[in-house]
Formats: C-alpha cells, structure tokens, sequence
C-alpha cells in the first residue's frame, strides 16, 4: 500500500507499532549497530514511516488521485 500511495497514514501507523515491536523485542539487547544485530536498521524504518504517518502521501499518491476523483 505504501508503493502505490492507498491508505499511507493507516498503513504507516501500522509499520510503526511494528517497527517499535520489533526493535524492543529483539534487537535491542544486541546495541544500535547493524552489524552486531541492533535496532539501527529498525530504527531508520521507524523513522520513515512516522515521517510518512505525519506528512501524509504526496501529489503523484493514489489517495490524492482517489480524493480528487471523490470531489
């Protein structure tokens, strides 16, 4: 859903508890670098999906096609 723009807030939301789930539940013991198996990797995800959770799709998105469409 996020690759062709549906439903991007939702679906960032999701990743992101996801992204949280999985960083405390395994890679934190393991420190932040991605080559001793941290959260590092987590982490920058996390960071892209809330960004898209906030700021929503974009113009090219098929939520903004969809909603243009609706009008």
């Amino acid at each position: 859903l996020l690759i062709i723009g549906l439903l991007t807030r939702p679906t960032a939301l999701v990743l992101s508890f996801t992204m949280v789930v999985a960083i405390f539940s395994v890679h934190i013991g393991n420190g932040l670098f991605l080559s001793n198996n941290g959260y590092e990797f987590g982490l920058a995800l996390l960071a892209a999906t809330v960004s898209l959770a906030v700021s929503g799709a974009g113009k090219l998105s098929a939520d903004n096609l969809l909603a243009a469409h609706l009008k």
